[in-house]
């Protein structure tokens, strides 16, 4: 048999939950129905579906779905069975010790990036504004998500940012794709990004990529804090250190053998 085999109700159940995934407020079955258009009727069925196995819940409240528990069930398993996830935690833990600054590691989605794991500064504990594990963050704004987005060949890059919805998070957002590629660019030059309250007003997060066997980047690592924990002139001390752990699992890649999947 040639070509591949496409199940239209399978494609549309993902992309419903991808959306959903994307905006924290959850969206209506009339939003889903609009961005993704298909007719409502279809993204109703599926939604009861989802709702019923427990991937999506219903909000009474404006009738708004969002992300249900049993994926957490399914991104647990998925940590279980992470080869990156048991190579980086060392390292990600003794730069947290190092800097008291909070460290994520994060993979490349199909739009956006995936946390995997995190260890939380002891000044952070309190404040409940780190990412959570599983947590989707946008590529164009985030300091993983540069990290990641510098070193994709032009094809995929491009692939990529056609996927993409640019929101406007805060006044420092880059929102232009000549922007992004400028940025981007520098990215590359400077081998870390800066996440310069782009996503969130109040914080800066400095992220680097890790390669595997293969040389592809779809995983990153960052330290994060506010921009008091981070300010201008820390930036050049945590820096190296920081490329110097990406290196470090990047080599432990390589040797092991490892290869990325992307979510």
């Amino acid at each position: 048999m040639g070509g591949k085999i496409k199940s239209p109700a399978v494609i549309r159940a993902l992309d419903i939950l991808e959306a959903i995934s994307q905006l924290p407020g959850g969206l209506t079955n009339a939003n889903i129905s609009r961005r993704l258009g298909i007719p409502k009727s279809s993204a109703s069925v599926i939604l009861r579906v989802l709702q019923d196995r427990g991937y999506v819940c219903r909000y009474e409240d404006g009738g708004r779905y969002k992300l249900g528990a049993n994926l957490l069930v399914l991104g647990e398993k998925v940590l279980e069975t992470s080869d990156i996830h048991d190579m980086a935690f060392p390292a990600m833990r003794a730069l947290t010790e190092k800097y008291d600054l909070s460290c994520h590691l994060a993979i490349l989605g199909r739009s956006a990036v995936v946390h995997l794991a995190r260890v939380v500064a002891q000044r952070h504990l309190k404040r409940g504004l780190v990412r959570s594990v599983g947590q989707c963050v946008p590529l164009y704004s985030t300091s993983v998500g540069k990290a990641i987005l510098a070193w994709q060949p032009m094809e995929i890059l491009e692939d990529l940012l056609q996927r993409i919805e640019i929101s406007k998070f805060t006044d420092r957002t880059i929102c232009t794709k000549s922007g992004l590629l400028a940025e981007l660019y520098r990215v590359r030059t400077q081998s870390y990004a800066v996440d310069n309250e782009e996503w969130r007003i109040g914080w800066r997060c400095i992220g680097t990529p890790i390669f595997d066997v293969l040389g592809n980047t779809l995983v990153a690592i960052c330290l994060a804090g506010t921009v008091a924990d981070i300010t201008d002139d820390i930036i050049p001390k945590i820096t190296p250190s920081l490329k110097e752990i990406a290196h470090k699992i990047s080599r432990q890649f390589v040797s092991e053998s490892v290869r990325f999947a992307s979510y």
